[in-house]
């Protein structure tokens, strides 16, 4: 049976609905108890990480304006144009498509890209676009800013052909994927509920697609190292991944304020 996570503050809970062409087992034992507990203990960080964000303390106090939003998300999609870029160096830096945790790391990449692309996520991200006020000339004016720019390159950079750290990198990217379902709930929550806004379909869905992506990108990293004990640079990429995330939002919002303000110096620039 296929299944989706909806986070809810520390917890996990388990809800119908399909999210990908992957079969995806209840219960996987032995590891089940590492992955519950490496599942908690990101869910927990993510928390963190977006409690001290600049961006996200004000979405909270409902201090982030409809253009900070729009400027947010305008850069967001530019970024999002390219997601495929950091899945394709993962499958590069897959070394062996007869391992069976390399196997599972290339279907749960391979899918992810496949249904983001078959189920025209692009066209649902265009949606919300237009739901907070941005025209299609708007989006087409955009252009990518310095902060885009650097987010872009960041997995790049870390991950690049040449380093060996294949699973590191899809922990990393497998925290970013549970970050986006905590950080799209808390938008839904805190800017769109307070104002009686409809929910944007690609927002509402990924705030729990991406929990399915974070077992799927996982999953193949534990079965890898099997033991707790050698799970501290997983540990360590995860949170890294999620906090590079979160930092993107922090000079995004730099990056708008810098624009309103007319500053003479560009923070992220």
């Amino acid at each position: 049976m296929q299944f989706l996570f909806k986070v809810k503050m520390n917890v996990i809970e388990p809800s119908t609905g399909v999210s990908s062409r992957l079969d995806r087992p209840e219960t996987l034992a032995p590891i089940e108890r590492i992955e519950t507990s490496i599942t908690a203990r990101t869910v927990a960080y993510c928390h963190t990480a977006l409690a001290r964000s600049p961006f996200f303390s004000r979405l909270k106090a409902r201090r982030i304006t409809p253009a900070a939003m729009r400027y947010t998300f305008s850069q967001y999609h530019h970024w999002r144009d390219r997601l495929h870029q950091w899945f394709g160096l993962c499958i590069v830096k897959a070394g062996s498509s007869i391992d069976v945790n390399q196997n599972a790391a290339l279907l749960s990449l391979s899918d992810h890209i496949f249904t983001d692309l078959k189920d025209d996520h692009n066209e649902m991200f265009l949606e919300f676009l237009h739901d907070i006020g941005l025209s299609r000339s708007d989006i087409d004016a955009s252009h990518r800013s310095a902060a885009t720019l650097s987010y872009e390159h960041s997995f790049l950079e870390q991950f690049g052909l040449g380093t060996d750290n294949f699973y590191e990198a899809l922990a990393a990217l497998s925290g970013r994927e549970l970050c986006v379902s905590i950080r799209n709930t808390e938008i839904l929550q805190h800017y769109f509920d307070p104002q009686g806004l409809k929910h944007p379909t690609w927002l509402s869905l990924h705030a729990e697609l991406e929990a399915n992506h974070f077992q799927d990108s996982i999953r193949p990293v534990l079965l890898h190292y099997g033991s707790s004990d050698d799970l501290a640079g997983v540990i360590d990429a995860i949170e890294q991944g999620v906090d590079r995330h979160v930092q993107y939002f922090e000079e995004l919002l730099q990056e708008h304020d810098w624009q309103q303000t007319g500053s003479s110096t560009n923070p992220t620039g």
